[in-house]
């Protein structure tokens, strides 16, 4: 017998008892979707961490800030490294980073007629703020030699109140036409009473010029103003002059920055760079260390749900096994007439393996297509329920990957041939003349 006599007498076997094969691949189609939708959920919630946590920033990018010695640590007594320029020079030649930025912060007051906005203000570099994923919504993003131009992030238009009023209103605010000033004096509009007039600090008040609003979508960016780092250092200096004050211990002055952003090319390289980062005696954070752990829940959960849906899989291969040793008392005397007229006991092991191994492929194969319904209504149906993970209702509660596609094709035809070898060697060790005397 050639393999082609093979699989032409398997499909016909398999065709002359329908409603037992029909029975057994369906259990095969039952398996193959539950483990498919099972882990597809698990895919789902774990992207829909993932795209949780892009909402609060880039998860390729790490936050570097002063690292202080610990007294009671191995090494303690060292000095505590700064974050200067020399840092940022330090930091762009490490392997994997892309873009390095430092920031300065301070805090002031955005008034607008006589609404007024308590705000952090943020120096950047404008060279870097693409990479860094800064998008307008409306206008244009910072440029190198803006003078007292600010871009405001995108829910900035609702931080605006009047503090004379009594009674909220919503203030009608059009970030990009209205004329607005900037002081850094954070409690403007709020004069304390018990000051003397004499000790009240003279802040000065600068016109701005907007040169866009930030595009929504990012947590980090939605609230804040950002400016070109060289104006942030000149008007630190002229707060720092107006107060009389020098920066306390372990605030950020014009040569130290508040922080130090790190940019790396993929979120694979983060945590080498991180960890690069703090051994070098800097404290160093990224969104990927919050995202590690929610992978790790959304695994467990996977797991538990694959678990399930692999029980479902093993009855059908207990289903093929029994439909095969069924099949192997019914045609006992084919058996043996196909061993008298020539054929080998590796031709008839093969015969029950290929029909084993297409009950499985079979119902892998439509199982697959049942996996993808199911997972289309559960999308459908159940995307009011993205809020549960933050997400917003667009979310997919159910991804099904490609590879899992070939993967659950490969291991249902694996289960069959696996369900069909104990039947198959049964056959192979029937005793010729036995089986045609058999009726």
């Amino acid at each position: 017998m050639n393999n082609l006599d093979i699989v032409f007498m398997g499909i016909k076997n398999l065709w002359r008892r329908k409603l037992r094969t029909f029975l057994t691949v369906l259990g095969v189609i039952i398996g193959a979707s539950s483990i498919i939708v099972m882990l597809s959920l698990g895919f789902g919630l774990s992207q829909a961490f993932e795209d949780q946590i892009a909402q609060w920033g880039s998860l390729t990018t790490i936050n570097v800030q002063q690292g202080w010695s610990d007294p009671s640590m191995p090494g303690a007594g060292k000095e505590d490294v700064s974050l200067d320029d020399a840092a940022v020079v330090s930091f762009k030649t490490l392997p994997h980073v892309v873009s390095v930025s430092p920031t300065l912060e301070t805090y002031g007051s955005i008034i607008n007629g006589r609404y007024v906005a308590g705000v952090p203000i943020r120096g950047i570099d404008p060279d870097v703020m693409e990479e860094f994923g800064f998008e307008a919504g409306e206008g244009r993003l910072l440029a190198a030699g803006d003078e007292l131009t600010v871009l405001f992030g995108s829910d900035m238009a609702q931080n605006f109140y009047d503090p004379k009023s009594r009674v909220w209103r919503e203030p009608k605010i059009n970030l990009m036409k209205d004329r607005m000033t900037m002081t850094l004096n954070p409690n403007y509009g709020w004069d304390d009473p018990n000051i003397p007039p004499s000790e009240k600090v003279d802040y000065k008040e600068y016109k701005i010029k907007v040169a866009g609003v930030l595009a929504g979508g990012n947590w980090e960016h939605s609230y804040g103003v950002y400016m070109p780092l060289t104006e942030i250092q000149k008007l630190i200096k002229e707060k720092e002059k107006a107060e009389d004050l020098r920066p306390a211990p372990g605030q950020p002055t014009n040569s130290q920055y508040m922080r130090i952003d790190v940019k790396v090319d993929d979120m694979k390289n983060v945590k080498d760079v991180q960890d690069t980062i703090k051994i070098m005696g800097y404290e160093a954070y990224s969104l990927n260390d919050q995202l590690e752990s929610m992978k790790e829940t959304a695994g467990i959960i996977q797991l538990v749900l694959g678990g399930i849906g692999a029980i479902s899989l093993l009855v059908a291969a207990i289903g093929i096994t029994n439909t095969m040793v069924m099949s192997i008392y019914e045609r006992t005397r084919e058996i043996g007439i196909m061993k008298v007229i020539g054929a080998s006991i590796t031709d008839i092991k093969k015969l029950f393996l290929f029909e084993s191994a297409l009950i499985g492929l079979l119902g892998g194969i439509i199982g697959i297509g049942v996996s993808y319904l199911l997972s289309f209504a559960i999308n459908q149906f159940g995307s009011a329920f993205g809020d549960m993970f933050g997400t917003g209702a667009g979310t997919k509660i159910s991804i099904i990957p490609i590879w899992l596609v070939f993967a659950a094709l490969a291991f249902s035809a694996l289960i069959g041939i696996i369900s069909g070898y104990y039947p198959a060697r049964r056959a192979m060790n029937l005793s010729a003349i036995e089986a045609i005397r058999t009726e």
